[in-house]
């Protein structure tokens, strides 16, 4: 069983469009000055005042837009290409994160109800079990204290 292979080709094509779009969009956002539309994650992520106004200072910066588009596609790729990995069976989840016995993408079967459920619909929530797991204290992505 597996991904049949024009799921497979499609699958990862959109993945290469998605980082494309996301990394074009978020320099976007930086280069016109549009900043309280690039924070998503986590969900109560945001930017601080301090770190707003040093992002105001690229606005406009042709350059720079077009390395923070680099920087976002590249960073979004090794993600995935790392969970690829873990999916993949050539890497395991760092010990310590949970039970893991490995997985697979598969084609849905046509006859599959409503039972399925959505790991995009859980991916928001987890962050919270992720900063609870988290080994580094000198920083943080939300705005909790």
């Amino acid at each position: 069983m597996g991904l049949s292979t024009e799921n497979k080709s499609t699958f990862l094509i959109q993945l290469h469009k998605s980082i494309e779009d996301f990394a074009n969009n978020n320099a976007n956002h930086i280069f016109q000055g549009r900043l309280n539309q690039l924070i998503t994650y986590p969900p109560n992520g945001g930017l601080t005042k301090e770190e707003s106004d040093s992002l105001e200072q690229l606005k406009g910066k042709e350059g720079l837009k077009s390395a923070l588009r680099k920087i976002f596609a590249s960073t979004t790729a090794d993600v995935f290409f790392d969970i690829f990995n873990i999916i993949d069976g050539t890497a395991d989840p760092d010990p310590g994160l949970g039970e893991w016995t490995e997985v697979m993408l598969v084609d849905k079967p046509e006859n599959l109800g409503d039972e399925v459920e959505f790991l995009h619909d859980e991916f928001y929530a987890t962050y919270w079990d992720w900063k609870e797991k988290r080994q580094n204290t000198n920083w943080k992505l939300d705005t909790l204290e």
